[in-house]
């Protein structure tokens, strides 16, 4: 509980103490009238909303004092720890913005001034430089709408919903309220820490499902109801009204639309819950190897599993070596370095037109160093989409809280340079394809498909 909480914990208690003594009081006097009363002296009975007035604008007064001391250790602490924080956005902006929002506490209400503090945060420009949403708790927290979406290179889609809205799974959102799915996403974007269009594309659906953030932006209506209008595989067009659900936590269980339309799985969602994991294609002689978080599983070390997986490379004839990093959001970067090393060390696997790295919007953070390591040491050929991150990043988050709001706000401490001679909003592959929605719906894999046909050399 935060001091705050504790404060007004303690001042609701007072309120109620006076008024069951006042009711007390009431009770000895019994059914003989007062002499006030029977003169119509009301004094009592109007103390009571007095006494609670009086102790509504003490806890404003508390709330507004505790929100402007998190600004000021904001303003005192986030350019302090955050990487090159004066490059990315000048001062004398960063610093009147954080005064402004602190003038105008008093008029705004706590998620307000949450809003406010991720678009200051955002306007870094930083992905890995962010307000940790699930920080806000209490007046703060957000709620979501039971429905995901997701983008595919033809437009936004509806992958997962409620029960209550399964009609909706594999539609295309055509119109949120009045407005396109594009426009709805470039009024969001402030508010999404994001460094280039494909991440924004990754992130944006998140922010589009939360209840507060859409009626703060008028995409849903007055009652906080969502109107969308979405179109069936056959072009038919529906209407779907969501209403908000403010009780209900943003975890809920939602169907998939995978397993609902039953889609055929794809080789790359056989295991998506695993860190890493490789299957032999013998049609192809091509090793797949997915490798899904820089990082180690405790039951199964990556060494180990490089030993694994070279031992069945070498017994078994390979033509193809494919490592899939397009789930990868990151980690650590040291992780990966027994397979560059294998791969290395055995020319026929990493043979010139024989390595592919498969990227996407979710190649992420040390994923992209990954890549560039495939393309760079071992002349991997890259392909599908282009990465969420720059090549050229911010990482190395680190976190700290505001002290009465207890809001994480999460920092960049190193800038990682890849690329010497340019700084490019993205990795992009050598092999660009796209991923649409009528492949999602058909359970097609078009980057592996294009990667399984393309000539060897």
């Amino acid at each position: 509980m935060t001091r705050l909480h504790k404060y007004l914990l303690v001042l609701a208690i007072l309120v109620v103490l006076v008024c069951f003594l006042a009711g007390a009081r009431a009770d000895e006097q019994g059914d003989r009238p007062s002499s006030a009363a029977t003169n119509g002296d009301l004094s009592g009975v109007k103390a009571l909303p007095a006494a609670k007035a009086s102790v509504d604008a003490t806890m404003e007064r508390a709330r507004v004092a505790h929100w402007q001391e998190d600004l000021d250790d904001f303003a005192r602490e986030f350019p302090a720890r955050q990487k090159d924080c004066f490059l990315l956005v000048p001062q004398d902006r960063f610093k009147s913005e954080v005064m402004e929002l602190k003038r105008q506490v008093p008029q705004f209400s706590d998620r307000q001034i949450l809003f406010n503090i991720m678009r200051i945060v955002a306007s870094l420009g930083v992905a890995h430089t962010s307000v940790a949403l699930g920080s806000a708790s209490g007046t703060m927290a957000l709620h979501s709408y039971p429905i995901r979406m997701q983008w595919f290179s033809d437009g936004l889609a509806v992958v997962a919903a409620a029960p209550e809205y399964q009609e909706a799974l594999g539609s295309r959102v055509l119109w949120i309220g009045s407005r396109t799915p594009e426009q709805v996403e470039a009024a969001l974007a402030p508010y999404i820490p994001h460094e280039n269009d494909a991440y924004l594309h990754f992130q944006s659906p998140l922010y589009m499902k939360l209840i507060e953030l859409m009626q703060q932006e008028q995409f849903a209506d007055s009652t906080g109801r969502l109107h969308l209008i979405c179109a069936k595989a056959g072009g038919k067009e529906f209407a779907l009204e969501i209403p908000p659900e403010s009780s209900i936590p943003s975890g809920r269980t939602l169907m998939k639309a995978a397993e609902t339309l039953h889609i055929p799985a794809e080789l790359s969602r056989k295991y998506p819950g695993v860190f890493y994991w490789y299957e032999y294609l013998p049609e192809t002689k091509t090793l797949y190897i997915q490798y899904n978080h820089c990082r180690n599983d405790l039951g199964k070390p990556f060494a180990s599993f490089t030993k694994d997986l070279f031992a069945f490379a070498d017994a078994h004839p390979v033509q193809r070596v494919i490592v899939d990093l397009r789930f990868n959001g990151g980690g650590d970067s040291s992780v990966l370095r027994p397979l560059v090393e294998g791969l290395k060390s055995r020319p026929k696997l990493a043979a010139k037109g024989h390595l592919y790295t498969l990227i996407g919007s979710q190649t992420f953070s040390s994923a992209i160093l990954a890549a560039m390591d495939f393309r760079d040491r071992l002349h991997a050929i890259l392909v599908g989409e282009p990465t969420g991150n720059k090549p050229n990043h911010y990482g190395d988050q680190k976190r700290f809280l505001l002290p009465n709001s207890k809001l994480m706000v999460q920092y960049s401490t190193k800038h990682f340079t890849l690329i010497q001679d340019a700084d490019p909003s993205t990795l992009a592959p050598d092999i660009l394809v796209p991923y649409s929605v009528d492949d999602f719906l058909a359970g097609r894999d078009p980057v592996l498909e294009a990667t399984l046909h393309h000539p060897l050399p």
